[in-house]
């Protein structure tokens, strides 16, 4: 299989990534190409590659941050992986910031295979379940099943058709506030990275600039009335 432009799919709120064909140098540059053109109004991105992207690198000779691109997005991200996940499927994956994987996947990253990372998926790995979780995984399990990574937290939802799921995760999100849902993922983020005083006082400042915006009056409203908000993003 060859590398495929990733093709972008818009339904309502939500966007789709699909396709990719294989993970090599065009497939990264086309998914940083299709992340800087999503659109401000959308709500919610998902990531739905062909399963030779998961399966990890063919022949990329690019090291560092590759998914900067997708890391980056201020939309709420879900990965769907549909089938074996190892190397740099896994970095990719973990880019996301929900992952829904099928009941069949299994998931690898054995670093005593030779399968070194290429674009910070350590870093992020061990962000997403923790030191003692990432060094089992990378030094000692070689694989794990989807009850295993879902047990760990690296998977948010194991369902037989993923695809499906994370598009109902995706217009859950869609239903709340767009301007609160950035803000969350973005003290969440950034906040790791900062000691604990500096994030708290980070995430205070995300809710003063939350109460100015229409969306916080209409919620308050909605909560009031009994109705359901109608966010606008603004």
């Amino acid at each position: 299989m060859t590398s495929q432009p990733l093709r972008i799919q818009r339904d309502g709120d939500i966007l789709s990534l699909v396709g990719g064909g294989v993970l090599d140098d065009a497939c990264i540059q086309s998914l940083a190409d299709a992340c800087m053109s999503v659109a401000d109004d959308v709500r919610a991105v998902v990531l739905d590659p062909d399963p030779a992207v998961w399966r990890g690198f063919e022949g990329v000779s690019q090291a560092g941050d590759l998914f900067a691109s997708v890391a980056g997005l201020p939309q709420p991200t879900i990965a769907v992986l549909g089938g074996s996940v190892s190397g740099g499927g896994l970095e990719l994956a973990l880019a996301a910031d929900i992952r829904v994987g099928a009941s069949s996947c299994e998931i690898s990253f054995d670093a005593a295979a030779g399968q070194f990372p290429q674009a910070g998926g350590l870093q992020r790995l061990s962000r997403a379940i923790g030191r003692s979780r990432a060094t089992q995984l990378v030094m000692l399990e070689g694989a794990i099943d989807a009850p295993t990574a879902f047990d760990w937290g690296l998977i948010n939802a194991v369902a037989e058709d993923p695809s499906a799921v994370a598009l109902t995760l995706a217009q859950t999100i869609c239903a709340r506030g767009p301007i609160a849902a950035r803000y969350a993922k973005d003290a969440l983020r950034h906040g790791l990275e900062m000691p604990l005083a500096q994030a708290l006082h980070y995430e205070t400042e995300l809710t003063i600039l939350l109460q100015d915006t229409a969306d916080r009056a209409e919620g308050v409203d909605a909560f009031v009335s009994k109705r359901t908000p109608q966010f606008t993003g603004t």
